[in-house]
């Protein structure tokens, strides 16, 4: 191959002599002659590539390859790369992200190829291919700072975009899938940080926000404009302000649009090349690019076009080279293909449909050669040396680069232009221009860590008469402490004096670094003066005597009482009943204060000794107790105060005893049935005199009993039975202390009872 372009090199300045050209001039050409066409197409788009040593390269597209050219040296086209397609197609496109190429064809099935170009100029590599979501495309486009490409044109959608994100691993691009636009099928794109501009053919010029992928919004459209023919291919100038777009329609001019309102685009100028004016003025412009203030134009018939765009209202070409000097008119699609102004160079490069890779010179026009990539980085507000929590703001020296990525300590960081940079250690830039990669110097950051004030816990209350002091065990070189917010006069040390209540705060300051503690409520509260006056019963019976706390109390001094062992805790103001023993602790309160009142209460309460009552027949014998009262249906019965007693009528009998502690309890009521045994006595005609009785006691009887005997109150027997003896009986009482005695009769009825009295 280099045979061929030298040879091509040896003849090209005869068949030159009658080009036109203008401030350009020829470096470089490449043609072979014997490569295959598509319907009359040998050569179709072009693109360069500029590695990170100052070489530079051509890819070029013919019917059935992709060429790889080195043209570091502009007069000696290398071909260092060529790879053949599955066919021959008329379309192929190429675009380069890092040090990657991207190609698509329009004819045949290769879809996505993509080629890595790290090892140039000693080879170019294959290294990935995706033509499972797509086999065609007749464009394609970088976004480089996203990092997103766009396939246009393509059978993945036809009506609509598709995109790969390159950002995750440039070489295997990520499928984003397809999605349809307002204004349909787009036969190029222009996209810059997701702006994106869609040249649609017959529906004109569109404009659409890429940023949200899933969610594409339309920003502004272009559907009638003057010259307007089928809208081709477009390109932003570097501020964004203004668009260049062709119409790849015979006799139409090129377009500059000024594109800041995008709801408004508005055309600034009309300008086209016209090299075989006046015999033929139906030019036609094919794919336009904006470098600096200059258009560079690929133009079908009249070759590479330059413009001067400094003035929209008279823009002045400045310079062309015609690739294709035997064409006598402007009919059909022959010439100027595609070309790439974008070299660091200055170089342009062109393909012509014909004639092959043209490599040329602006002569009278200087392109701003681009800045050298630099990967330092400053600080931009702090230290180096700062305090823990604090923030150093990192910023790149060089704006405008494709790539920022912040290393620390070898660790992928964050990446863009700038960064706070909060922790400590090592700190690195990684930059790109999209061909070269740079790393910067290493920084070292150190965060230094504060203090850490420690106050006691919220809230500090203080219930003593003298005045409290606080103090952090926090060391540092200065002390600053703060009452509500504002900073206590010559209050710098460790501890300090508090005289009233508030909000508290100390800073510390030490190695420069200072750091605010937690607030601190100091409450300066009120101790209580309690005042309690016990009343005590006489007695201290259960369940009926209680000792009464009377306190003086009001909303701001209270009492609470708790008995030993219990977790039951009462408050009470002004007075408290105790009703059950036990040892009863008081405490005094204020709102934040208290105190414990000495000793503890101890009480006593006895339980009452519950009487029981023994019956024998009507006679009611109760358990000894220091008194007695017998009650007959819960009414007492007078006179009947002793131990013993005898009903004489039927009733419900209880008796209420007090015991040694003064304590008045009451037995189980007893039922006594007495009528069934007086009415036995009244029907046998039993009469006994004298009752009450001195010295003998004589019984008659109309139906006399079978026996009879004597008990005392308390139910003994003090004279056995005796069976009933013809005629009056008597029965010797005169040996008998006085009180009351029981006569027991016993007939065959059953038994009844008289009561005596004894004098």
């Amino acid at each position: 191959m280099n045979r061929i372009s030298f040879l091509f090199l040896c003849c090209f300045p005869f068949f030159l002599q009658a080009q036109g050209k203008l401030n350009m001039s020829l470096l470089g050409q490449w043609d072979e002659p014997g490569l295959p066409t598509a319907s009359g197409i040998k050569y179709n788009d072009i693109w360069g590539y500029a590695d990170c040593e100052g070489n530079e390269y051509a890819i070029v597209g013919s019917a059935r390859y992709i060429h790889f050219f080195d043209i570091t040296d502009p007069t000696n086209p290398n071909e260092v790369g060529r790879f053949e397609a599955s066919t021959n197609s008329i379309w192929r496109d190429f675009k380069t992200y890092g040090h990657y190429a991207y190609a698509v064809a329009d004819q045949g099935s290769d879809g996505l190829l993509v080629f890595d170009l790290s090892a140039l100029p000693a080879s170019v590599s294959l290294v990935f291919q995706d033509n499972q979501n797509f086999t065609r495309s007749h464009n394609v486009f970088i976004d480089v700072p996203t990092g997103r490409l766009y396939l246009a044109g393509s059978n993945a959608i036809f009506n609509g975009v598709a995109a790969y994100s390159l950002t995750e691993n440039p070489a295997e691009p990520t499928f984003l899938g397809t999605h349809p636009l307002p204004g349909g099928y787009f036969h190029d794109i222009y996209v810059r940080n997701h702006l994106a501009f869609c040249s649609h053919g017959g529906n004109g010029l569109w404009a659409y926000d890429f940023s949200d992928y899933d969610n594409i919004q339309p920003l502004g459209n272009l559907t009638s404009y003057p010259q307007q023919g089928y809208n081709h291919a477009s390109w932003l100038n570097e501020t964004g302000t203004q668009l260049i777009f062709a119409d790849e329609t015979h006799g139409t001019s090129l377009k500059l649009a000024d594109v800041t309102d995008l709801s408004n685009i508005n055309i600034l100028s009309l300008f086209r090349s016209e090299l075989l004016a006046p015999a033929a003025t139906n030019s036609i412009p094919h794919n336009p690019f904006i470098r600096g203030q200059y258009a560079i134009v690929s133009y079908y018939h009249d070759g590479v076009q330059v413009f001067d765009l400094s003035n929209p209202d008279e823009v002045e070409r400045v310079a062309y080279y015609d690739t294709y000097p035997e064409n006598q008119n402007y009919s059909g699609y022959e010439g100027c293909w595609g070309v790439y102004p974008f070299l660091p160079s200055g170089n342009i490069i062109a393909s012509d449909i014909t004639h092959g890779l043209f490599v040329l010179s602006a002569d009278s026009i200087s392109f701003e050669a681009p800045a050298p990539i630099d990967a330092g980085f400053e600080v931009a507000t702090g230290s180096p040396v700062a305090c823990a929590g604090d923030t150093i703001r990192l910023e790149a020296s060089q704006n405008g680069l494709n790539y920022y990525e912040w290393m620390l300590n070898g660790e992928v960081l964050a990446s863009g232009p700038q960064l706070a940079a909060t922790q400590p250690g090592a700190y690195q830039l990684v930059v790109s221009n999209g061909a070269c990669t740079k790393f910067s110097e290493v920084l070292q950051l150190d965060f230094t860590s504060p203090p850490q004030p420690e106050l006691p816990a919220s809230p500090f209350i203080y219930c003593g008469e003298a005045p409290p002091a606080l103090f952090t065990p926090s060391t540092g070189d200065t002390y600053n402490w703060f009452l509500n917010g504002e900073p206590v006069e010559g209050a710098h040390e460790q501890e300090i004096n508090i005289s009233e209540g508030g909000i508290y705060q100390v800073e510390i300051i030490e190695n420069g670094c200072g750091a605010l503690s937690d607030e601190l409520e100091v409450i300066l509260g009120q101790m209580p003066t309690p005042f309690l006056n016990v009343l005590f019963p006489d007695t201290y019976c259960a369940g009926t005597d209680v000792v009464d706390i009377e306190a003086s109390g009001s909303g701001n001094q209270y009492y609470t009482i708790y008995e030993e062992n219990s977790t039951v805790v009462d408050t009470f103001i002004n007075s408290y009943t105790l009703s059950t023993s036990g040892i009863y602790h008081i405490q005094a309160y204020t709102e934040y204060c208290s105190m414990p009142l000495e000793p503890a209460l101890e009480i006593t309460f006895n339980e009452p000794a519950i009487p029981t009552v023994t019956a024998v027949e009507n006679i009611l014998t109760s358990s000894p107790g220091a008194t007695y009262q017998w009650l007959n249906g819960g009414v007492p019965v007078e006179g009947a105060t002793q131990q013993s007693f005898t009903a004489e009528e039927t009733g419900l009998y209880a008796v209420e005893t007090t015991d040694a502690n003064g304590c008045i309890a009451r037995s189980e009521a007893v039922q006594v049935d007495v009528s069934s045994g007086l009415s036995l006595l009244v029907a046998k005609g039993l009469h006994a005199y004298p009752n009450p009785v001195g010295e003998q006691l004589f019984l008659e009887a109309t139906t006399p009993p079978q026996a009879y005997r004597v008990l005392n109150s308390n139910g003994k027997e003090i004279a056995g039975w005796r069976s009933w003896a013809p005629g009056r009986q008597m029965i010797e009482m005169s040996s008998l202390p006085s009180g009351i005695y029981l006569l027991q009769l016993l007939f065959e009825e059953g038994a009844a009872s008289l009561r005596i009295a004894k004098k």
